[in-house]
């Protein structure tokens, strides 16, 4: 009976423990680019950079992080488009060095997996055109900055958000807890029964 015990508590404790576990997921401020540009995303994975605008298809998007992306929100000023909202914090639309706010509406994760925000800051005269941020699953909001370091243009461009794959719900840990409580009241119950 003890072994049945520990069994269900050491079932139950996984059951409970994993999903949250595998929610945990460092974010952060990921800061990429040259020693020409550079540019800085909070509550984000990775970043990639390169040259050109973003491909409406999400062609260089998939080039990143794997096909197949859609783009669903795109920004040539401060405001909201879809489901993405940009404000600016420092600077102005079109500057060369900008600070801001980013926002995910959170009807978004109800429908896509992955989010990837990209910046794109104007071809020509400096390196890179692009950037390109995976952010963390399930993050609504971040900040971002923008800083022309050397070379000529380079002024902020337009912001835009690619979803990617569908949400898929995580269960809740409580029903299995719920379940291993009964299953182990019912051996308690079975063994005072025989006794």
């Amino acid at each position: 009976m003890k072994k049945i015990i520990l069994f269900l508590f050491s079932a139950l404790s996984i059951t409970t423990l994993v999903p949250v576990a595998s929610a945990v997921v460092m974010t952060g401020a990921i800061t990429c680019g040259t020693d020409q540009r550079t540019a800085t995303l909070s509550s984000a994975q990775v970043c990639q950079t390169g040259e050109g605008n973003t491909q409406g298809n999400g062609s260089t998007i998939n080039g990143y992080y794997d096909p197949t992306w859609t783009g669903v929100g795109s920004l040539e000023a401060e405001g909201t488009n879809n489901f993405l909202t940009s404000a600016l914090t420092d600077g102005s639309w079109g500057d060369q060095n900008v600070d801001g706010t980013w926002a995910i509406d959170s009807s978004f994760w109800a429908t896509y997996a992955e989010a990837v925000i990209s910046i794109h800051v104007g071809n020509g005269g400096g390196s890179p055109d692009h950037f390109a941020w995976l952010i963390t699953d399930n993050e609504t909001s971040g900040t971002w900055s923008y800083d022309k370091l050397s070379g000529n243009g380079g002024g902020l461009s337009n912001m835009k958000l690619w979803g990617k794959g569908e949400a898929v719900d995580i269960p809740e840990p409580a029903p299995m807890a719920l379940f291993l409580i009964g299953l182990l009241s019912l051996a308690a119950m079975r063994k005072s029964k025989k006794a």
